[in-house]
């Protein structure tokens, strides 16, 4: 088989993975797992206070925010990669169950907390990967409830006609849960 059709093998059996309803529910599970056990190394292996684990909880989810809108802008709708192809299903059929495979964020976040946090003890890196992986759930679960719910609140619905006019203008309002980074970016919609 050619070097071209090994990966195209791959990348099919990636696809396949991501478009399972069982691997999508998966995700909140493994996540919210490792949000626990990074927020648990600080307090107890590592004596982390509460006020400095809150402290890193808070500025990883700050951080987060940044993330949120970097991964869908260059990630989702201009790299071309696996992150592309599966962002424009979603495009295509936003109420189906479509996530990265539930092993992705582990082997890419254990081994950096088990260097930084495990291996050098570094205290607060695990509590603002707690905080990091907190907004990485809240973002999926809102991202969810846009296509699947229609609560009668009134921030909801706005922030839901927003991500509905992101559907129809890819270009504009990458953020799900907040406009700030696409009023920085210059790319939120205002209407003319």
């Amino acid at each position: 088989m050619s070097e071209s059709g090994r990966l195209t093998s791959e990348t099919s059996w990636i696809l396949r993975v991501s478009e399972s309803e069982a691997n999508y529910w998966a995700t909140y599970v493994v996540d919210g797992a490792m949000m626990i056990s990074f927020i648990s190394w600080d307090a107890f292996r590592l004596g982390y206070s509460v006020s400095a684990t809150a402290a890193m909880f808070v500025l990883g989810l700050a951080a987060w925010t940044l993330t949120e809108y970097a991964a869908h802008r260059w990630l989702y709708h201009w790299a071309p990669a696996l992150t592309r192809s599966g962002h424009e299903k979603h495009h295509d059929d936003p109420l189906a169950h479509l996530a990265m495979p539930w092993f992705v964020t582990p082997i890419l976040f254990l081994p950096p907390q088990l260097l930084v946090a495990g291996y050098y003890g570094v205290s607060g890196f695990s509590s603002f990967l707690g905080g990091w992986f907190f907004g990485f759930i809240a973002y999926s679960f809102m991202h969810h409830s846009l296509h699947h719910y229609k609560p009668n609140w009134a921030w909801f619905r706005h922030l839901q006609s927003q991500h509905r006019i992101h559907h129809a203008l890819p270009e504009t309002n990458y953020g799900v849960t907040m406009r700030f980074w696409d009023r920085v970016f210059g790319t939120e919609f205002v209407k003319k």
